[in-house]
């Protein structure tokens, strides 16, 4: 899983230090190494463009994909683009994304920027290297099939061309999301939004990287939103977390010892919100906690009384009874009464 989040661990060493070979000069150190970053995104702006259609967008043309294409972690590529804009070299519009819920940024070069790569592509075409045991241009091994930027990759630091450049037997070979079975793609979703959602909070960040492992994966948000609307209601736990905010309301509604029909209908209105079903049974729980030992006893009495639904002329005689012993107020008789219907209904 962290595999597919992570888009590189660190920067390809940085270009500046190394000597550019002149015009025509045989590539050592590997091609890469020549170019910095800014070149490289030109080189991918070039290879990829932005195309007429205003309303949809590439997905190797938002940061997330520029980033990987171009070989750097995504935080540090907003530096580059940034430096790019301020030579007036690349354009920046949002577009719908496939796989974004949200249309995207994404980037293109300008004219001026068009012209920068073409030069660049031209000096890089005019360079030499090793193929086959002879020295030829880069020109005559690019075609328009193969991205530049995936040719240099397969320049090695000896300056010879290779094909296809083996991977070592221990590693990995890379695959595209889209190319994962459709309940493969859904169950790593499935698994990266619940981790999102595990302190009940998503942020910036977190949507930022859930929005690109939709695009990688190439999930559209028809199937997306189910997911994330299932780990979203898991992690929220109504019952548990949402019943701390209505014994609050809770509290101000009962300051003057009862709750009147209006506040009880803001409660309610309150729990509905929250879709918190055991309301009333939290709300009877909240009194019944706060009664001292002379209300609890005359609570139990008027639940007996009121057991069959209604009060004899005995029963009523002994609740006052007890009213008057006990030195229960009109105010304390009205809560118990409230509490003691509530429960019955």
């Amino acid at each position: 899983m962290q595999r597919l989040l992570k888009q590189h661990s660190g920067e390809l060493p940085k270009s500046h230090h190394e000597p550019r070979p002149p015009r025509g000069g045989v590539l050592t150190g590997g091609m890469l190494l020549t170019l910095t970053v800014e070149q490289r995104v030109l080189l991918h702006l070039w290879d990829t463009p932005l195309g007429d259609n205003p309303w949809e967008g590439r997905p190797e043309l938002t940061q997330a994909g520029v980033s990987e294409a171009v070989g750097i972690a995504r935080k540090h590529l907003p530096r580059t683009l940034k430096k790019l804009r301020e030579k007036a070299h690349i354009l920046e519009e949002t577009r719908h994304v496939a796989g974004a819920k949200q249309r995207c940024r994404v980037y293109g070069l300008s004219n001026e920027g068009r012209r920068a790569a073409s030069e660049l592509v031209e000096d890089l075409h005019m360079r030499k290297v090793k193929f086959e045991g002879e020295e030829v241009e880069v020109k005559s091994l690019h075609n328009h099939t193969t991205a530049l930027l995936d040719l240099l990759r397969n320049i090695d630091s000896s300056g010879t061309y290779q094909l296809q450049i083996q991977s070592e037997p221990d590693q990995t070979s890379s695959i595209d999301g889209r190319d994962l079975p459709l309940e493969h793609r859904l169950a790593i979703y499935d698994s990266i939004v619940r981790t999102a959602w595990a302190d009940g909070i998503v942020t910036k960040d977190e949507q930022a990287i859930l929005d690109d492992m939709s695009m990688y994966l190439g999930l559209e948000p028809h199937q997306t939103e189910p997911l994330e609307k299932q780990a979203r209601d898991d992690a929220v736990k109504p019952d548990a977390e949402n019943s701390s905010l209505y014994k609050q309301m809770l509290e101000v509604a009962w300051q003057d010892g009862e709750v009147d029909s209006n506040e009880q209908a803001m409660l309610d209105s309150l729990a509905n919100m929250l879709g918190l079903d055991s309301a009333r049974e939290v709300q009877l729980d909240w009194v019944c906690d706060r009664l001292d030992d002379r209300l609890k006893a005359y609570c139990s009495a008027m639940e007996a009384a009121w057991e069959d639904g209604k009060v004899s002329e005995d029963e009523e005689n002994m609740l006052e009874n007890m009213r008057n012993s006990l030195a229960i107020s009109e105010q304390e008789h009205q809560t118990i009464l409230g509490v003691v219907r509530a429960k019955l209904n």
